[in-house]
């Protein structure tokens, strides 16, 4: 009787699904597979084949195998109950980025914008909402689409040997072999090779009396090649594998197979002949072509896609309406392709030309006849004109815009308007007609008189963090703040003001485009009267004071703070100045006087940091007093530094001397080179410097490491144990 034995050529590897006798092939007897296939046969094998047994008919005939003829790959497949066709945009991630269906060798992978994902659960957080979060996607995501594994790697990695292994990067994998071993919190993970139906697989028992044959998991096999808390390769493996080679060649998962479907290629076209009545967000497109009932469009602007879709069956018209979002006025290109069958694509150029709109000119007005209830915060307009239903709006301080907006579309002549708290004073109200035109603005006086409440505490400009031609972010200190009065000068003169209500003590303001140069920020409470404060700042200058590389480091004594000036103009010195772990409670530590030489290198050290973070800032005086703030640098101290460890090699005992911030009681742990601890005692620290010896008469020739737990902290020395 005649069997057939079906070989399978996946990746680059030809392996038999029959599995044959185990073999023994280490101390935890694992069982491998048979795969061996003579070169000369592997070498050639490149799809589907046939190994027939004669032995059935006659003992006298040969084995032979016979190629059978392999069906071409689809470009469409079914999964799930869904059709999925390569190159289909599926839609676009938070960041803009389109994701693609990918069809390769019957499987389903993403493409996201030109690379295949690992995370194939990005379908989920598509802007179209292509793929709700349901059950039922939870099914046909994780049964269809496959992770990235050696098959979307750029280069193929895998091949076969003479003696019928696989290879990767032209290195035996041999069945069966042990990989290495992963060292674990709660004990050791031996990983082997494994071949399961013709791919290379991670085998994994968990601890020594693991008999299981078909647990496979390769997330560990990368940090057992980096050696990660004692992990280690088998001696044979060491410098050989390569954390590319295990992307490059073990399958993370078995393999998703979809359904392919036949092709249906479109009799002829579908072929743009005009595209008309195009406006911003509909166009119709006639075409010529038989059989197609649906289509496939793009529009791009400079080879980009910014629209997509599809079309409902239109049956046998030749011409469609398409719709879509807003697009600005321009040039685009329109891309049509068959939907209810295969086609190539047609292109043709169009143009969104400016909408016309018609302003007419304002009837009875525009006049502001009064403005009432006026509070610090909000005041009612009533104005004048028939067919006025919208205005911007500005209220000035002398010049100076301190509040502006515009209103949406009003059913009557009288607005009621909110602005940032105003200090007491009389302003006017600027009023522009926005929906008819109007020879000019119109403007009329109005005043603010409310009781003023003085602020609790500040605000006090501590620092400009930050600043360039539009905006600038500032450090201050206060409280019962809720709004604060800004203004920019030059030269004495206020150039740009405006109110910001602080949601933290850090706020961003914004103004218009400042020109390079020197300028001062003034502020002063917006909701509370304060005395106004201000700090010197530049746009694309340098100050009187300019410096670069202020920075912080632990050293033995506290924390070093360093920075250059490389450039001033009449600066006489710097403050150094310290806030605890909320950058609050401001201290002077020092001064540093300018050198002679005034550019080059200074050094200031804190002797006694804070616990927890220190922030550090400095203060750049000029000889006119007038002073601004560098950046804000972080520094934590560690608790225990300046570590030294001797003798080492070591034979009875070992010193350890290190500075320590606190005083208390640590653990003193020394761990074996897989990361097993083999002592443990308990050392008395004081604050300062501190010596201790360790005695390690008892521990056997090799590699330690010594961990000394502290307030929370831990400090890991190396040592070698002589022989």
């Amino acid at each position: 009787m005649k069997f057939l034995l079906k070989l399978v050529f996946a990746g680059g590897v030809i392996s038999s699904v029959a599995a044959a006798p185990n073999n023994d092939t280490g101390s935890m007897g694992m069982p491998v597979d048979s795969v061996n296939v003579e070169s000369s046969i592997a070498s050639d094998l490149n799809g589907s084949y046939e190994i027939r047994n004669p032995y059935a008919e006659s003992a006298d005939e040969s084995f032979t195998i016979a190629a059978k003829t392999a069906a071409p790959l689809a470009t469409r497949v079914s999964c799930g109950g869904r059709t999925w066709t390569h190159g289909e945009l599926l839609g676009h991630t938070g960041d803009g980025q389109p994701v693609y269906t990918r069809i390769t060798d019957n499987r389903i992978y993403l493409n996201w914008n030109g690379r295949v994902p690992d995370n194939i659960w990005i379908l989920y957080h598509l802007q179209e909402g292509t793929f709700p979060i349901n059950g039922a996607n939870d099914a046909l995501i994780d049964g269809c689409v496959n992770p990235v594994d050696p098959s979307t790697g750029p280069v193929n990695l895998l091949g076969t040997n003479g003696s019928g292994q696989i290879t990767c990067n032209g290195v035996a994998m041999p069945n069966g072999n042990r990989l290495g071993v992963f060292v674990g919190s709660t004990g050791n993970t031996y990983q082997f090779i494994k071949y399961v139906n013709g791919l290379l697989r991670v085998m994994i028992k968990q601890g020594e009396n693991d008999s299981r044959e078909d647990n496979y998991y390769m997330g560990l096999l990368n940090e057992t090649i980096q050696g990660k808390d004692g992990s280690y390769l088998d001696p044979q493996w060491r410098g050989v594998l390569t954390t590319d080679m295990v992307n490059g060649c073990f399958w993370p998962t078995a393999p998703k197979m979809a359904t392919p479907l036949p092709d249906n290629t479109c009799a002829s076209g579908p072929a743009i002949s005009n595209v008309t009545n195009i406006s911003q967000t509909a166009l119709t497109v006639s075409f010529t072509g038989s059989g197609v009932t649906s289509l496939k469009w793009r529009i791009k602007s400079n080879g980009s896609e910014v629209r997509s879709g599809t079309t409902n069956d239109f049956g046998g018209a030749t011409s469609t309406n398409l719709s879509y979002s807003l697009l600005a006025p321009g040039n685009y290109t329109l891309e049509i392709e068959g939907n209810n069958c295969s086609s190539g694509v047609s292109s043709r150029a169009f143009t969104i030309n400016e909408p016309v709109v018609v302003i007419p000119d304002c009837q009875n007005g525009p006049s502001v006849s009064s403005v009432t209830s006026i509070t610090p915060t909000s005041a009612t307009v009533n104005f004048g004109g028939t067919n006025l239903h919208v205005f911007s709006w500005r209220i000035l301080s002398g010049s100076n815009a301190v509040a502006s907006g515009k209103t949406g579309t009003l059913t009557s002549n009288s607005a009621n308007l909110s602005f940032n708290f105003l200090q007491n004073g009389t302003y006017t109200f600027e009023l522009k007609a926005e929906d008819c035109k109007a020879p000019s603005v119109v403007t009329r006086n109005f005043t603010v008189a409310a009781t003023e409440v003085p602020c609790t505490r500040g605000p006090s400009l501590q620092s400009i963090i930050s600043a360039n031609e539009t905006s600038l972010q500032f450090l201050f200190d206060g409280e019962n703040v809720f709004a604060i009065d800004w203004r920019v000068k030059k030269d004495g003169v206020v150039i740009r003001q405006n109110r910001v209500s602080p949601t933290s003590n850090r706020p961003v303001i914004n103004y218009n485009t400042l020109a390079n140069g020197a300028y001062i920020l003034e502020i002063e409470g917006g909701s509370c009267k304060s005395t106004p404060v201000a700090s010197a700042f530049g746009v694309n200058v340098a100050l009187p004071i300019y410096i670069s590389n202020f920075e912080g480091k632990t050293v033995e004594n506290g924390v070093e703070l360093s920075w250059n000036v490389v450039e001033e103009k009449d600066g006489k010195e710097f403050e150094v100045l310290r806030y605890d772990d909320r950058m609050q409670n401001e201290e002077v530590l020092g001064k540093v006087a300018l050198t002679d030489q005034r550019i080059g290198k200074y050094t200031f050290l804190d002797k006694n940091p804070l616990l927890g973070t220190n922030y550090y800032q400095l203060k750049q005086i000029d000889i006119d007093g007038t002073y601004t703030k560098s950046k804000i640098v972080a520094v934590k101290p560690e608790l225990l530094s300046a570590t030294v460890i001797a003798p080492n090699p070591a034979e009875d005992f070992v010193n350890v001397r290190f500075s320590s911030r606190t005083a208390g009681t640590s653990e003193v742990t020394i761990y074996n080179i897989a990361g097993q601890p083999v002592s443990a005692s308990t050392i008395r620290i004081s604050e300062g410097q501190n010596n201790h010896r360790i005695n390690v008469r008892k521990l056997g020739g090799g590699h330690y490491f010594m961990k000394i737990n502290h307030g929370g902290e831990a400090t890991k020395l190396r040592f070698i144990k002589a022989d």
